[in-house]
């Protein structure tokens, strides 16, 4: 029983790993064909390449990350049904 826990729970977080992973990634791409200019401007102003890609891979983060924090339900229930698995066997 702990083995089936733990592949679902390994199963259940790369799904959702794989989701804001690809939500971050699109929003980097969107948001660098959106501000190709300022990206550009930037570089030719001096700006090191960290420093200009900094925002725009904050902003992926978080929107990538959020909403998987947002569900914190599903991360209770999850925990709760592990500890009764470990708690009975």
């Amino acid at each position: 029983m702990r083995i089936t826990y733990l592949i679902l729970l390994l199963a259940l977080l790369a799904w959702k790993g794989w989701h804001a992973w690809r939500r971050g990634r699109n929003t980097f791409r969107r948001d660098r064909e959106t501000y190709a200019s300022l990206w550009e401007y930037q570089l030719g102003n001096g700006v090191s390449q960290r420093e200009v890609q900094r925002p725009f891979l904050l902003r992926a983060l978080k929107r990538g990350l959020l909403p998987m924090v947002k569900q914190w339900r599903l991360w209770a229930v999850v925990a709760a049904v592990g500890l009764l698995i470990w708690v009975i066997d």
